[in-house]
């Protein structure tokens, strides 16, 4: 009897953005800082020959894909995006949360902005997703660049975290995580190969 096929996903937070870090940018396209390039060597390095390679629709994913392969064309998975903050998109923190105290800011998971999604929703919506590619590219190495909430909703799926859990993962900005996944008499099982794995800046 054949072993089951391993899927390894690998995940990758886009490069920094530079002057959002007040407001709730999310699905706002704004542009990466380049990648260092000590930093992309040393990521590159860790990555698989053979992979395929996925972002999602923002820019600063593709930007970071092409620092770290250049020449690669990632396949865009638009579930894989950022939170949706609706109303709330490109708002100070301290502006929406003044005008929101009534909310339960003690569970930030489940609150859900105006005309958009909470982090459960996020967590939901990022889960589907990464059932689906698991079977359809079952066997392959995954690299996915993608944003913190994504990886953190990977990471909870794999654990079995409820999204308050999982809303308290660090995901640095070029950071990598790899998950695993073996499917076993029908149900899967993921393993955690790293989280968070930073590479230091050369100066």
């Amino acid at each position: 009897m054949s072993l089951p096929s391993r899927t390894d996903w690998i995940w990758i937070r886009h490069a920094a953005v530079q002057g959002q870090e007040s407001r709730y940018y999310g699905r706002l396209d704004v542009a990466c800082e380049p990648v260092d390039a000590v930093v992309a060597a040393v990521l590159a390095r860790q990555l698989p020959p053979v992979g395929v390679w996925m972002a999602s629709p923002l820019s600063r994913t593709r930007a970071t894909a092409l620092a770290l392969k250049p020449g690669v064309d990632p396949v865009e998975i638009p579930d894989l995006t950022e939170q949706d903050y609706g109303l709330w998109q490109g708002r100070g923190h301290n502006d929406v949360y003044a005008a929101n105290r009534g909310l339960d800011w003690s569970n930030p998971a489940h609150i859900r902005p105006p005309e958009g999604e909470s982090f459960a929703d996020l967590t939901a919506r990022v889960a589907g997703a990464i059932d689906r590619l698991t079977t359809h590219y079952a066997g392959h190495s995954i690299v996915a660049v993608a944003h913190a909430t994504t990886i953190r909703a990977a990471i909870g799926h794999a654990l079995g975290l409820d999204p308050a859990t999982s809303l308290r993962v660090e995901i640095a900005p070029l950071s990598l995580t790899r998950l695993n996944c073996r499917i076993v008499n029908g149900e899967a099982q993921w393993g955690v190969g790293c989280i968070n794995f930073e590479v230091p800046a050369s100066r």
